[in-house]
């Protein structure tokens, strides 16, 4: 198992709101990502960041 932390920008505030998710691989957390952008229409972005490295993003 894999730890991603999540960056997730909402248009509501001037900070993102980190969450943690432990997954088995990338393909995973960005499945998950994608399920937290889409969860409300005022998340604008996630922006996943690997304990082993390697970033990506998941944004409208």
């Amino acid at each position: 198992m894999r730890t991603f932390s999540f960056f997730i920008h909402d248009r509501r505030y001037s900070v993102p709101t980190l969450q943690f998710v432990l997954v088995a691989d990338e393909v995973r957390a960005r499945e998950l990502a994608r399920r937290e952008l889409l969860a409300s229409p005022e998340h604008l972005a996630v922006d996943v960041r690997g304990e082993e490295g390697g970033t990506f993003r998941e944004e409208r």
